[in-house]
């Protein structure tokens, strides 16, 4: 109890003026520390500071007692607290209308997974905000026997806070004639939090609406090919799987063993420079399976996915799972199919770590089916955080310690835990191409990585996905095309092509219009320039959709030196670059 007597000692001595100072600088601290390390012009670092300050004094001297006012603010300083928690995992970043829609469509165990990895911020700072709230309460209680702040004092602090707004006014208009794309919602923090959270709502709105805005959508999709023709197509969903970390595309470990050997071999085609539309599942996903991409996103609320079209046309569908759901697009477009697994409930009760290869087993009963023509999508859960979580012990390649945090400390046993879930979905997709060459059908696959993942990769300190301004690591992924014997004997052509355009510039979009294309579906929502198997694929412009849910050109985010520099190595095409 002695630091506690301490501390109230020192807080009764204290008069209202040091109370309202106090509270001011505890309310301006994320402001102050966003624009240390927020990637935005110098004029929004200034302005960050400027015009919240002033607006944080008014809304304290709205009372005798400040200490009243910031309990009044409760809502705010939790808001606070939440968003320096964000900067230990995204440094930099504001909170965000990805990560606002994440807290709403996350199931708990993948939630928990990331929060028992981030609990010393946590503890940090909610005990920081705990202890202003403590000066709040002391400062209000101990008041009435004190003055209130002074008249005189308030006139003047008021008097300060309008000089303030009148020195921001003018840079404010001056940076927005200058660089228009300048708005106090995407530079102000926490009026950039609340439009987040307004864009956040919208969204929630159209997919609880989904049934009803898409039930008249048809794709009148036919097939090329006979009907009892044995096929079966299959589309793998990465997860967080980066082609950075990955041996096919040059990494030193040797994470990749399987795939690369059928790469040598021929039978698998490699797409080397091809980026997500999207760095978080809840947008990457639906663009992958949908004809709505980064250039119409409007759509996404009023079109079906992809098994709606693979149905139309004949084939039995079915959508294999094994990540949590997340309330979205992907759960709907799962459901369209003949079948829908999800095997994290549906194996709930085995009581055990379920991983990838537990979808095998499905794989392998519709295999043995007597539907002529299948199209089954796996969803792995590939390297998504916690990474030694993706993988069984035993099959630990790269050494992991017993226990680790999600900081930075860590970050060479967080890079081991990855590569060995690398390793894991190329084990993985090693066995789904073993089934499907065990089986009696000709039969083609397709792997995809949702987005890539940063893992403290430089001095940048860079953690984990979804953060609103995108990294290298977090847009390279791979892509790649298989075929058994029998299915290139059948369209030799296919597979050449695909082959000639492995070293274009691609981006996840393609996916959709490459399988329509290798199935031999014919729909007007099929586009040959973007099927990367066509002969009239067209790699052009390349677009991602941001934070906001705007289409914006690979070349206009302002990404950082250190991404243009692994671009560059990498041999990708990031497009027209300034003063070249």
């Amino acid at each position: 109890m002695r630091i506690w007597d301490r501390l109230q000692a020192w807080v009764s001595r204290a008069d209202q003026r040091c109370y309202y100072w106090i509270l001011t600088l505890a309310l301006l601290l994320p402001n102050v520390v966003l624009s240390v390390v927020m990637q935005q012009p110098a004029v929004g670092r200034v302005l960050n500071i400027l015009l919240m300050l002033p607006v944080y004094m008014l809304l304290l001297l709205s009372a005798k007692r400040p200490g009243r006012v910031y309990w009044g603010l409760f809502v705010l300083v939790l808001l606070h607290a939440f968003q320096l928690v964000l900067l230990t995992i995204f440094s930099g970043s504001v909170v965000a209308v990805d990560m606002l829609l994440n807290i709403f469509t996350s199931e708990p165990d993948e939630a928990g997974e990331l929060l028992s990895n981030i609990l010393w911020p946590i503890l940090a700072s909610g005990g920081f905000y705990a202890l202003t709230f403590v000066v709040a309460v002391v400062a209000t209680l101990s008041a009435r026997s004190r003055e209130s702040l002074s008249p005189r004092f308030r006139r003047r602090m008021a008097l300060v806070s309008a000089l303030i707004l009148l020195v921001a006014l003018p840079i404010y208009i001056g940076a927005k004639k200058r660089f228009p794309y300048v708005h106090l919602r995407a530079e102000v923090y926490p009026m950039s939090v609340f439009y987040n959270m307004y864009l956040a709502t919208t969204k929630l709105y159209e997919v609880l609406h989904y049934d009803r805005t898409s039930q008249d959508f048809c794709y009148k999709a036919t097939s090329e090919r006979a009907k009892d023709e044995r096929e079966i197509y299959v589309l793998i969903l990465g997860e967080t799987s980066r082609a950075h970390s990955w041996s096919l595309y040059g990494y030193p470990r040797e994470t990749t063993p399987h795939i690369d050997s059928l790469h040598r071999d021929g039978g698998l085609i490699a797409f080397a420079d091809v980026l997500t539309q999207s760095n978080t599942t809840y947008k990457s996903i639906p663009i992958i399976l949908s004809p709505a991409d980064a250039s119409s996103a409007e759509n996404l609320p009023h079109v079906q996915g992809i098994l709606s079209a693979f149905r139309e046309a004949g084939f039995y569908t079915a959508f294999i799972s094994n990540q949590p759901g997340n309330h979205s697009y992907v759960d709907f477009f799962a459901m369209q199919g003949d079948e829908h697994h999800p095997i994290r409930k549906e194996l709930r009760r085995e009581k055990r770590r379920l991983y990838d290869s537990d979808m095998i087993p499905y794989l392998q009963r519709l295999m043995a089916s007597e539907h002529p023509k299948l199209f089954v999508v796996l969803h792995t859960y590939g390297s998504h955080f916690s990474y030694r979580d993706r993988y069984p012990k035993e099959d630990t390649f790269f050494p992991v310690k017993g226990h680790y945090s999600g900081s930075e400390a860590d970050s060479l046993v967080l890079r081991n835990a990855y590569d060995n879930a690398v390793r894991q979905t190329d084990k993985f997709v090693d066995s789904v191409i073993r089934v499907l060459e065990g089986g009696d059908r000709a039969a083609s696959m397709v792997y995809i990585s949702d987005h890539g993942e940063d893992v403290y990769d430089d001095e940048r300190e860079r953690f984990l996905h979804s953060s609103p301004d995108v990294s290298y690591y977090q847009l390279h992924v791979p892509l790649l095309i298989w075929g058994d014997k029998r299915w290139r004997d059948a369209h030799p052509q296919l597979f050449a092509q695909g082959r000639s355009n492995s070293r274009e510039a691609v981006s996840s979009n393609s996916v959709f219009h490459t399988l329509l294309e290798l199935a031999g579906i014919r729909t007007r929502y099929r586009r040959d320039d973007l099927s990367v198997v066509s002969s009239r694929f067209k790699g052009g412009v390349r677009f991602y959709l941001n934070d906001r849910y705007e289409c914006v050109p690979i070349e206009a985010l302002e990404l950082p030196e250190e991404d243009i520099r692994l671009f560059r190595e990498k041999g990708l095409h990031l497009g027209p670059l300034p003063n070249e």
